[in-house]
C-alpha cells in the first residue's frame, strides 16, 4: 500500500534525523487504540439506521526538538468489521508540528481529532466524525490560563479541483470557570465553495452555528462523583448564494450530567427552530429533540477505558434507540533521551 510505504519512508527520515543531529532531546512513540461497536436503531426522518463496528489503530512517532517543539509522524489504520470490497477501510497519515507550553497549544498538519475536539457538542460536530474522519487536516490553536481555555481550529475538508468543491470548517470552542460556575462557547462556520469546472451550475453554501451556555458544577457538594447542569442559546444560519438569502434558526439547549462510580446519566434537550447543520448531528434538524444516555464504565484504569452507553432519542416523529460500546487505550513511551 502506498500509504504504508510513505509511513516507512517517514520512519526512516525520522531515524536519520535522530542519528545526524544532537539538537533533539527525546524520541518516542505514542499508540492510540480505539474500538467501537455502535448499533443505531434510528427511526426518525433525516437519520440513518446503521450498525458501525470497527477499530482504529493510531501509532505515531514523535521528535522532541526541545521541551516545547515536537514533530509527529504516523498513521491511522481504520477498518470496519466484516471486511469486503464495499465496506469502509482507510489508512490515513498522521503528520504534524506541535508547539506546547503552559499557555499555548499550536498544531499544524494532519493531527488526531479526538485529542483536541472530543468535547465539542454533537450539535456542532457529529460524533460519527470520530469514526470516519479521525484527523483534523489544518491548524489548531488553544490558549489556556488559570480558569480560561479557548481554542480555534481550521479543518480543510476538500481542495478545489475540476470535480471537487473547495470545502473547509473554521471552529471555536472554549470554557471559562468561576468557582462552581462556568461558561461554554462553541461556534462553527462551514464554507462549501465551487469546483473549477465553469460549465456546470453551482452555488456557494455558507452554513454555521454558535452556542453560548452557562452552567454549574456541584459535584463536590453532593455524594455524586459528578453533577453538572448547563443551559443556553443556539443560533444557526444557512445560505446558498443566488438561491436564497440568509436563514436564521434559533433554539434553546440544556444538558445534565450525573456520574456515580462506574455509572452515568446524561440528558440533552433542544427546543426551537430546526437546525440545518451538515456537520452536526442530524437529530437537531427538528424543532424538539431530547437525548437520554445511560452509561456504564466497566473498567477505567490508567490509559484504558471501556464504556457502554444506551441512548434514547425522543423526536416528534419517532423514538429511536442506540447501544454503543467503545474501548480506548493510549500508550506512550520515550525510546531515546539525550
Amino acid at each position: 500500500m502506498k500509504i504504508l510505504r510513505k509511513f516507512h519512508l517517514l520512519l526512516f527520515m525520522l531515524l536519520s534525523m535522530l542519528m545526524q543531529t544532537r539538537a533533539q532531546q527525546r524520541f518516542g512513540v505514542d499508540i492510540d487504540f480505539f474500538g467501537y461497536v455502535d448499533n443505531r436503531e434510528y427511526k426518525s426522518q433525516y437519520t440513518i439506521d446503521k450498525t458501525i463496528l470497527g477499530t482504529i489503530m493510531s501509532p505515531k512517532l514523535y521528535f522532541a526538538i526541545d521541551s516545547n517543539h515536537r514533530i509527529f509522524g504516523g498513521i491511522h489504520y481504520n477498518q470496519d468489521f466484516g471486511k469486503h470490497r464495499e465496506n469502509r477501510g482507510q489508512t490515513l497519515p498522521i503528520a504534524y508540528y506541535n508547539f506546547r507550553n503552559k499557555n499555548f497549544d499550536f498544531a499544524l498538519g494532519h493531527m488526531p481529532r479526538f485529542e483536541r475536539l472530543k468535547d465539542v457538542p454533537r450539535l456542532v460536530l457529529s460524533d460519527t466524525l470520530m469514526y470516519n474522519r479521525p484527523n483534523i487536516e489544518g491548524m489548531y490553536l488553544a490558549f489556556q490560563k488559570k480558569q480560561l481555555k479557548q481554542a480555534l481550529y481550521i479543518d480543510w475538508l476538500s481542495e478545489q479541483s475540476y470535480s471537487q468543491r473547495e470545502r473547509f470548517i473554521v471552529g471555536l470552542s472554549g470554557k471559562y470557570r468561576l468557582g462552581s460556575f462556568y461558561l461554554l462557547d462553541d461556534a462553527l462556520l462551514y464554507h462549501n465553495a465551487l469546483t473549477s469546472n465553469d460549465s456546470i451550475v453551482e452555488h456557494i453554501q455558507d452554513n454555521g452555528v454558535a452556542m453560548l451556555r452557562a452552567g454549574i458544577d456541584v459535584s463536590r457538594k453532593t455524594f455524586l462523583d459528578s453533577l453538572t447542569i448547563d443551559a443556553g442559546m443556539v443560533v444557526g444560519f444557512d445560505r446558498v448564494r443566488s438561491e436564497y438569502d440568509l436563514r436564521i434558526a434559533r433554539g434553546f439547549i440544556s444538558n445534565l450530567y450525573v456520574g456515580y462510580r462506574a455509572f452515568f446519566l446524561a440528558n440533552t434537550l433542544y427546543l426551537g427552530d430546526a437546525q440545518h447543520l451538515p456537520n452536526g448531528d442530524s437529530f437537531y434538524n427538528r424543532e424538539r429533540y431530547n437525548r437520554l444516555d445511560l452509561g456504564w464504565i466497566p473498567f477505567r484504569k490508567g490509559n484504558i477505558e471501556g464504556k457502554f452507553t444506551a441512548s434514547f432519542h425522543f423526536a416528534p416523529d419517532q423514538t429511536s434507540n442506540q447501544q454503543a460500546f467503545t474501548l480506548r487505550y493510549k500508550f506512550g513511551k520515550n525510546i531515546w533521551r539525550k
